[in-house]
């Protein structure tokens, strides 16, 4: 019989240059036969800097993201089952952008970027838009696994490309690589 899935977490964020953090960060790690059956859940959002209202997307894609994967149907791939649970959550905020005062501005409305991690069995599951990374560490160095989606206007100015909430269609980015100790 495999070894029980141990994982060890540890998060930090900044607000960086911006004058409010609008991050977002949680992970569960399930005590029950979730465990095996969907593995462990780590998921960060940032909040726009142009929003008064990002903050709130941000934290709530982040605990819908971790309560609703594990209510997904157990027959699920993982993938069928983040994508399910991370659509619904940009369908809800671009909704709430589109019902409200600034409904034409999207760098005013719920938006926010967003990178889940699925662990399960000896798998990662990144799930990512925006601009918000995912970085494999271990005894070879730090290796950033997800691209930023930004669009370059310029050498000095960019904007983000994709993120939740910003369009009806979120776009995600999805790869799954090997897992293993150390």
């Amino acid at each position: 019989m495999p070894k029980e899935l141990q994982v060890s977490i540890a998060a930090f964020s900044d607000k960086g240059r911006k004058q409010h953090n609008q991050d977002f960060y949680g992970a569960k790690i399930p005590s029950d036969y979730l465990l095996s059956l969907k593995g462990v859940a780590i998921a960060m959002a940032d909040g726009i800097s142009s929003s008064d209202v990002s903050h709130v997307a941000s934290q709530l894609a982040v605990n819908n993201f971790l309560d609703d994967y594990y209510c997904t149907a157990e027959s699920w791939s993982v993938k069928k089952s983040a994508e399910q649970v991370i659509n619904a959550i940009n369908s809800w905020l671009y909704t709430q952008t589109r019902r409200g005062p600034h409904r034409y501005e999207k760098d005013k409305g719920y938006v926010c970027t967003f990178s889940g991690v699925i662990l399960k069995n000896r798998t990662a599951h990144i799930f990512h838009l925006g601009d918000t990374r995912v970085y494999k560490i271990n005894t070879q160095g730090i290796e950033q696994l997800t691209h930023d989606h930004r669009l370059w206007i310029s050498n000095e100015q960019s904007c983000l490309s994709r993120a939740l909430g910003m369009d009806d269609d979120c776009n995600l980015e999805y790869l799954h690589l090997p897992v293993k100790k150390g």
